[in-house]
């Protein structure tokens, strides 16, 4: 794989967003990054995800009575105590690194909406398992009060296909079932159009299709 190829730009993106990219690649990829707005905007989108990531794990704060219980289940034993509190503390990074792990895992497919100037609104991935879309926000797209953004699969030789509403800043998760999975499946572009707030009542595309963007592999 080339370095420049874009799924290998995305994987060191996250790996510099995440620390584990470290020493002399972790300076060449930061100039890289300086130069490159593609590799920044990865980076940035990279850096998103992670602290979403992080606001989904729910700190959890014991009772009073747990130390004291799991003391007498141990017999007091100060050695067999930093044992358990060792084992938990693996399963705990264990867990947190197979959530991470999915994180990274590279996406199925990818597309980016740019506007007529060039400015890259939104960056849209399959998640590797295919069930959902990952939407990040990179520009500041312009959305009129009791209006929405609505993004549509374009299977060829056949109708487009709602996958939901685009966020105006941020990020979104869109759940996607059997039908928005085999219309994606068939499509080669994805596009968004203008619809009233809520999205199109008629499962089709109602107003002016504003952009359209190439679905590209990996």
């Amino acid at each position: 794989m080339k370095r420049d190829e874009p799924e290998n730009v995305d994987m060191l993106a996250a790996e510099f967003a995440l620390g584990t990219l470290r020493g002399p690649a972790r300076r060449n990829f930061e100039r890289r990054r300086r130069r490159d707005p593609f590799i920044d905007r990865r980076v940035a989108a990279w850096e998103n995800r992670f602290a979403l990531l992080a606001l989904r794990l729910r700190p959890v704060t014991p009772s009073a009575d747990v130390w004291p219980a799991l003391q007498r289940r141990i017999g007091g034993s100060h050695g067999a105590l930093r044992a358990l509190v060792a084992a938990i503390a693996l399963v705990a990074v264990l867990g947190f690194g197979w959530v991470v792990w999915q994180e990274l895992r590279p996406p199925q497919a990818t597309a980016e909406f740019a506007s007529a100037s060039g400015e890259t609104l939104w960056h849209v991935e399959l998640a590797a398992r295919g069930d959902r879309l990952e939407i990040a926000t990179l520009g500041k797209p312009v959305v009129p009060d009791a209006r929405a953004r609505e993004l549509w699969a374009l299977p060829e030789g056949g109708a487009p296909v709602s996958l939901g509403l685009m966020p105006a800043s941020g990020e979104a998760r869109l759940a996607l079932d059997d039908r928005q999975r085999a219309a994606l499946k068939a499509a080669a572009n994805i596009a968004v159009s203008d619809e009233p707030a809520g999205g199109s009542a008629t499962g089709a595309p109602t107003g002016e299709v504003l952009y359209v963007a190439a679905i590209v592999r990996t």
